[in-house]
């Protein structure tokens, strides 16, 4: 029988490396009994008071549970491959545009189901993207079609591969199991704040693509959908860039936060949408040797820990706009992520060991959609302000750096010449590139963390512009099936302004699929995001 120990503890300082090796011994000690088998349900660490201590959840199986314990379910089966195989195919072909997170479940779904979709992406493969970003790194010359935010994977592929989310759809178990059984780590499925790391997300982008042209999907590369084919309130296909019409029983659009051009096309077309509000700031860089003595408030990080990460918030004050960080990269680098030949945007990337001498976070504060008249004036400000911060690092896509505390004094000045930023760094003005509210925002943000953490201002350094972060732009659609007032078409992911990250991203593809294939909705699993 299965049983469930909520809260098994290792001290960090003494526990082994990996710490999993001591836990059938903890566990057998802890119970008094031989155990069977176990699995690890969640992991932690908690380094609130004294000494770190790792928290695991497990289930494990015993002969005879110990005086007060009840016997629970055994782990579940995260794979739902069959009920997916169980629907019946409802079409055949249809067309999902762009391979990132939202896309690429969408297609799992739909080639799961027998529909054999036909996956379309601006950019190119991984492999060639890789190789296109290493050449952008020696050049400088930025192709517009193959970067870190266009291509296969979409912009998480080059990223810290985080997949914690608030959104409580109980299909994650199935996409994590989908990214493990296609190389990711098996212990994305039991932490607490899981992650990929880019150097593994590169060979999952293209196990899964293998694995749907098993299925019978097709992928095609190099080509840019600029607009809809729509003929009575019907999409019944696709236009390139190339004046081809591709038609197709259903579209689903998934091309992620490098589809600006697409967005405003279908605003043009009256796609029905609604302006929302969405976020702008920039990185901030730290030692990761200061975070990790932050979280742990030890001396040395223990060997069993990995690299520490944060969560900081300040809120709205007399009339400042709230501030948090988003996308938390430990032991990762900051990179030049634009699309956008001339324009400058920032990201941060982890490999999976976040064994890099720098963490860095962005620092956000949202913009209120009254602000702006239409999607062209909300996009006509970020690209913009990314000419400007492009052109105040020199006009080679070098990052204009400034130190906190110089941004808080507002004037020049680094205090120190290192960063993770492969592309390089020099002195620049941000607090003059950024609006008034978020320079204001940023700089109250700064004083309330290092409050909360001392020297987070001292050991602070701000890198470029974080300008994609959500869409002004909101598609909408059918809360319980995904579906456009225009037929046949699906708005989704980080694109269609519904989600926001790898694993809401990629549940919003799967609800898609699900509503397309017909399945039941008593069956279905999941429940609308929440947007953002």
């Amino acid at each position: 029988m299965w049983i469930k120990i909520d809260q098994l503890k290792l001290d960090a300082c003494t526990a082994p490396v990996p710490p999993e090796k001591a836990l059938h011994n903890v566990l057998r000690k802890t119970l008094g009994i031989p155990v069977k088998n176990f699995v690890i349900a969640g992991k932690s660490v908690d380094a609130r008071r004294g000494r770190p201590q790792i928290l695991y959840r497990i289930l494990a199986e015993v002969e005879n549970p110990p005086l007060g314990m009840q016997a629970v379910p055994p782990p579940p089966d995260p794979d739902e491959t069959a009920l997916w195989q169980a629907l019946e195919p409802k079409m055949q072909n249809p067309i999902v545009v762009g391979t990132g997170p939202c896309g690429i479940f969408a297609a799992l779904g739909l080639a799961l189901a027998g529909c054999k979709p036909v996956i379309l992406d601006r950019g190119q493969d991984v492999e060639r993207r890789t190789a296109d970003y290493k050449n952008f790194l020696s050049s400088r010359l930025l192709d517009p079609e193959s970067n870190l935010l266009i291509g296969e994977g979409g912009a998480g592929t080059f990223s810290d591969g985080k997949l914690y989310t608030n959104n409580r759809d109980k299909r994650i178990a199935f996409i994590l199991d989908t990214l493990v059984r296609h190389g990711a780590p098996p212990e994305i499925r039991y932490l607490k704040r899981p992650h990929i790391g880019s150097d593994n997300l590169t060979l999952i982008a293209r196990n899964l693509r293998k694995y749907l042209q098993k299925l019978g999907a097709e992928f095609h590369f190099g080509v840019q959908v600029t607009g809809l084919q729509i003929q009575n309130n019907i999409c019944t296909g696709v236009r390139t860039s190339s004046g081809e019409v591709l038609s197709a029983p259903c579209v689903v659009l998934a091309a992620g936060l490098g589809g600006r051009e697409l967005t405003q096309n279908l605003c043009r077309q009256q796609v029905p949408f609604v302006l929302k509000p969405f976020q702008i700031g920039c990185r901030i860089e730290h030692p990761q040797k200061w975070v990790d003595r932050q979280q742990y408030r030890m001396p040395e990080r223990p060997a069993a820990l990995a690299a520490a990460e944060y969560h900081l918030s300040s809120p709205p004050k007399d009339g400042i706009l709230g501030v948090s960080s988003f996308c938390m990269c430990p032991g990762g680098e900051v990179l030049a992520a634009s699309a956008w030949p001339g324009q400058l945007v920032s990201n941060g990337m982890s490999e999976f060991a976040r064994a890099g001498m720098f963490a860095n976070a962005a620092l956000i504060a949202t913009l209120d959609q009254s602000l702006f008249h239409s999607p062209e004036d909300a996009y006509c400000f970020l690209a913009d302000l990314e000419k400007k911060a492009f052109a105040l690092g020199g006009g080679d896509y070098t990052f204009p750096a400034q130190s906190a505390a110089a941004f808080l004094r507002q004037e020049n000045g680094l205090t120190r010449k290192h960063s993770s930023v492969a592309i390089g760094i020099t002195p620049g003005r941000l607090d003059l590139l950024l609006p008034a509210p978020i320079r204001d925002a940023l700089g109250n943000a700064l004083k309330d963390f290092d409050r909360k953490c001392p020297g987070f201002i001292r050991e602070g350094m701000f890198l470029g512009l974080e300008s994609c972060i959500s869409s002004p732009v909101r598609f909408l659609r059918d809360p319980a099936t995904g579906a456009s007032p225009v037929q046949g078409l699906y708005c989704g992911g980080e694109f269609g302004g519904w989600a926001g990250g790898i694993t809401s991203a990629a549940a919003d593809g799967l609800r898609i699929a699900w509503a397309i294939c017909g399945g039941n909705p008593e069956k279905d699993l999941t429940k609308p995001p929440s947007g953002c």
